[in-house]
């Protein structure tokens, strides 16, 4: 029997708001906290940081986490699937009645800890050994215990790829029938080893990023947590859920071409999109929407396109790209699915999120850039990409139910 699988809950956390309620209204009206990083965070006017901002979350929430467990992650991971449950019409109790997993994607989990431990060594010398209690598996443990799950429990650490891997696993599990439920995401707070790791690459903007624009210069980071509940089609259908999208199905590869920096004429970019595509039995023809990685780096986004026009090659109409992190920043290992909520509420919205910045795009017979909200726009299906460092590359295609 070919199972469907549909999502039936989203949660999240990020620059956008504290809930999917407040991120739809941030988006809505273009808001969003690029904003200073807070000095408690860490420190920024050392003279070699290219710009002293990012995509922040609420402050107050934040400090709430930190003061909860010193990773941050654990309870905002908590209160992101609790969050999720809610939407799904779902509660720990009910979980019991089926086989439930969890998939949680991170790209550089538990690293306040390993910078604290790090001071701790060089200024004190002294091996601070509470590190290991707050390790990203240990964490995942934890919250598999909280919430009572027996099913499949996994870590995904594949760079910026983690988040929509994450998703694309509890798809499969799913759709073999090895689990009912997963509770799937993505989540990353990002750190000082973090942006001073992309700082010293050169690959900050100046000031906020500017996904595939010609003026881009760099990329910004963003906090977030974004947890998604997948089901069978008929599972949902049963308990009365809301359907907010189908996966038709993703594919993920290591182009293994440069640590950090993509192939230059965008093939691996193709290949990843174009075997989604098959995976999923869809024809480009079938595509509104691609929700490009476009971290505004000049690599990065110019190989992007490239592969995407390679992609479009053959269709006659012009797709609509763009790249949400002008909203929410880079959020690594929970980017992916940051961007597979946010193309969730374009569906069941019918429209595609911008920054509304006045940015110049290049030129394309292809591709209609989109840098304004566009309203009354009917998305049939989305290609969502991530591709991240050490060549790990997914793709992964969401179609409206309703269509």
């Amino acid at each position: 029997m070919d199972i469907r699988v549909v999502i039936t809950g989203m949660g999240s956390v990020s620059s956008l708001g504290n809930t999917i309620e407040e991120m739809l209204y941030s988006l809505n009206n273009r808001i969003d906290k690029y904003e200073r990083i807070p000095d408690d965070r860490f420190l920024t006017d050392h003279k070699l940081y290219r710009n002293n901002r990012g995509f922040i979350m609420d402050q107050e929430l934040y400090s709430s986490a930190k003061k909860d467990e010193p990773s941050t992650m654990y309870s905002i991971a908590c209160k992101c699937i609790n969050e999720a449950l809610s939407n799904a019409l779902l509660n720990t109790e009910m979980l019991k009645k089926y086989q439930t997993g969890l998939c949680l994607g991170t790209s550089v989990g538990a690293s306040y800890i390993m910078m604290d431990r790090i001071k701790d060594q060089i200024n004190l010398n002294k091996e601070n050994y509470e590190f290991g209690r707050y390790t990203t598996p240990i964490m995942i443990g934890k919250i598999a215990r909280k919430f009572r799950l027996n099913g499949t429990v996994s870590t995904i650490s594949t760079a910026c790829a983690s988040g929509t891997n994450s998703i694309g696993r509890g798809f499969d599990l799913i759709k073999n029938g090895k689990e009912d439920i997963m509770i799937c995401g993505g989540i990353d707070i990002f750190t000082e080893l973090t942006y001073s790791g992309f700082n010293s690459l050169m690959a900050i903007s100046r000031d906020r990023c500017k996904p595939l624009a010609n003026e881009r210069d760099g990329m910004s980071l963003g906090d977030a947590c974004s947890m998604l509940i997948l089901e069978s089609y008929e599972s949902a259908k049963e308990r009365g859920a809301k359907i907010y999208g189908e996966i038709k199905g993703y594919y993920t590869l290591n182009e293994a071409y440069h640590p950090t920096a993509p192939h230059p004429e965008g093939i691996y970019a193709y290949k990843c999109m174009k075997n989604a595509l098959t995976a999923s039995q869809m024809d480009i023809d079938d595509i509104s929407y691609i929700n490009s990685h476009g971290t505004g780096t000049e690599k990065n986004d110019l190989s992007e396109i490239k592969g995407i026009e390679l992609l479009l090659k053959n269709k006659q109409a012009k797709t609509y790209v763009n790249s949400t992190k002008g909203l929410t920043g880079h959020a690594l290992g929970a980017a992916g699915s940051i961007e597979a909520i946010i193309c969730l509420l374009s569906m069941q919205n019918s429209t595609i999120f911008a920054n509304g910045k006045e940015y110049h795009y290049p030129p394309s017979e292809k591709i209609e850039f989109v840098n304004n909200n566009k309203k009354n726009v009917l998305i049939n299906a989305i290609i969502s990409n991530s591709f991240g460092f050490g060549g790990n590359m997914a793709s992964i295609i969401i179609s409206n139910i309703n269509n």
